[in-house]
């Protein structure tokens, strides 16, 4: 069980610094495709369930960079308490006139550098060797 979620992670960080967040239900990420970030792989898994709760699509950065905001807003926001979503969304409006590729690989830089202007307990993957945090619960 988890295998190919597995597989995802090893090679996550390979290409550039990919969005992995995690919650005690799920594991939430885009993780570029190629080295100029116009091609993203989602990736969203359960950790509940007899089966492989794996789902991934691939996805245009414009889409994927839409993906990450409404994950932020409507997922994270349910599970981390004191998370400022409004302060990411100033952030995200900051950004606005970027190309799609420019306005994920900016956030994703925000968000990891940047993590405690945006709460406390920001459960965002920074490095690779953090990965071993999610191999653990799968």
């Amino acid at each position: 069980m988890g295998k190919k979620i597995l597989e995802i992670l090893d090679t996550a960080f390979d290409i550039r610094t990919p969005f992995i967040v995690y919650t005690s239900d799920y594991i939430y990420g885009l993780v570029p495709l190629d080295a100029e970030g116009k091609r993203w792989k989602e990736i969203s898994y359960m950790f509940e369930g007899e089966k492989d709760n794996l789902e991934t699509r691939e996805m245009a950065a414009e889409l994927s960079f839409q993906f990450l905001c409404e994950e932020i807003e409507k997922g994270l926001s349910h599970y981390v308490e004191d998370l400022n979503v409004n302060k990411i969304k100033e952030y995200i409006i900051s950004i606005k006139d970027k190309s799609g590729e420019e306005k994920i690989k900016t956030i994703i830089e925000e968000l990891i550098a940047k993590s405690t202007n945006y709460s406390a307990s920001m459960p965002i993957i920074k490095s690779k060797e953090e990965l071993q945090i999610l191999k653990d619960k799968i």
